[in-house]
């Protein structure tokens, strides 16, 4: 399984600038130095567990929204940050963000084609039992 460590990092970086706090300021609390805080925020080191959930302690935010670019079940999470997002969009935007949505929902995207049909019986099933 591979791990998109830049992703994590963007998300620390935005939980980060949406408290308000540096790099520095983080990095005094978890006992980390700035460089390597800028070098998780860049994805360019890996990071433990003890570190995560440090990260989210700090930043008050939950592990599962630091790591929901990796998480197979986070739809709750992306719900949560588009109607963040959509909340301060005047009518213009929101007309155009729906006719993306529609685009994307109707032919899928570069990571996740979209199917056309029914769904294998195996995957409907796997579905199924998930519930």
């Amino acid at each position: 399984m591979d791990i998109n460590y830049k992703a994590i990092g963007v998300r620390i970086k935005a939980a980060r600038a949406r408290k308000g706090v540096t790099q520095g300021y983080i990095a005094n609390l978890i006992g980390l130095s700035t460089p390597h805080i800028s070098n998780i925020e860049t994805g360019n080191t890996k990071l433990g567990l003890p570190t995560i959930i440090h990260l989210a302690n700090v930043l008050d935010v939950s592990v599962d929204e630091l790591l929901c670019d990796n998480i197979k079940r986070s739809e709750k999470i992306f719900q949560n940050e588009l109607a963040d997002l959509l909340q301060d969009c005047t009518a213009q935007e929101l007309h155009f963000i729906t006719e993306l949505i529609k685009v994307v929902k109707k032919n899928g995207y570069a990571g996740e084609p979209k199917r056309r049909g029914r769904k294998p019986k195996k995957v409907a099933e796997a579905e199924k039992a998930a519930k």
